[in-house]
């Protein structure tokens, strides 16, 4: 029994062949927006002393935004690396004098991308020079980082088992000396309490004693003063009685004495 021939109308053949033409176009212009067919791009370049983290293919991001793409690694005579980059031509106002190149990365594991800071330029000024080399930073050695922290960590495990040597042993024996000074203090400060408190006594006693014989003193002499003067006064007035009685008997001695002279 021989099997007919599966015919096919024209129309599904057409439709056929155009499904696959629309495959076709679709996958074209999938793979012109992929790798941006059509796309004028601005070149550029850094210069790196490595080439640790970078590699051709890289997205090149301005703000958080992927603007172009890592072209190859170029390693110099100097030993230095050349790493030319292409940024779409449109985005070149946001690179101006002041962009700066650097390497980023998505969290701590994820890929690597490089970073042109914005520098923007005004796009109606024809004169502006345009830059094609970039400065680059080089990103922080994360294997000396570690090495940096693992010291750092040593170093502060050390700390801490001194601290806890410390609170151990010699802040107990502080605290230990510390109670018996105060216990010594408190003992000889209630044994010379008494004493002190009779010095001070006695010392007020004697204060007062002292400022009492000082007002009998001044109270004395403002009572004798009165009779001081009259004193004095009376002093006076013997002292020249006796003087005028001195002058009579030296007169009466003078006249007693010349009167043998003239009976001569």
């Amino acid at each position: 029994m021989k099997s007919e021939p599966v015919s096919t109308s024209p129309r599904e053949r057409y439709l056929f062949l155009g499904s696959g033409l629309v495959l076709a176009v679709a996958l074209v212009v999938g793979m012109a927006r992929e790798q941006q067919w059509g796309t004028r791009w601005l070149p550029l370049h850094l210069i790196s002393s490595n080439a640790i983290g970078l590699r051709p293919g890289q997205e090149v991001r301005i703000s958080g935004i992927p603007v172009g793409t890592v072209q190859t690694l170029e390693l110099q005579a100097n030993g230095q690396v050349k790493v030319s980059l292409r940024v779409q031509e449109r985005h070149a106002d946001l690179i101006g004098p002041k962009s700066v190149a650097s390497l980023g990365q998505e969290g701590l594991v994820g890929d690597h991308f490089v970073v042109i800071s914005s520098d923007p330029q005004q796009s109606s000024d024809t004169n502006r020079p345009v830059v094609r080399s970039l400065p680059y930073e080089q990103p922080l050695a994360i294997t000396n980082l570690m090495h940096r922290l693992i010291d750092t960590q040593t170093e502060l495990q050390a700390t801490l088992r001194n601290t806890t040597r410390l609170t151990e042993r010699e802040l107990p024996a502080t605290l230990n000396t510390m109670n018996k000074l105060a216990t010594t203090l408190e003992r000889e400060t209630a044994a010379t309490t008494p004493g002190l408190r009779q010095a001070l006594q006695q010392l007020s006693s004697t204060g007062r004693s002292a400022e009492q014989t000082a007002q009998d003193a001044q109270q004395l002499l403002r009572l004798s003063q009165p009779l001081l003067i009259s004193t004095l006064q009376d002093l006076e007035a013997v002292a020249s009685s006796s003087r005028r009685i001195l002058e009579s008997l030296q007169l009466l001695l003078g006249w007693s004495n010349e009167a043998p002279k003239s009976s001569d």
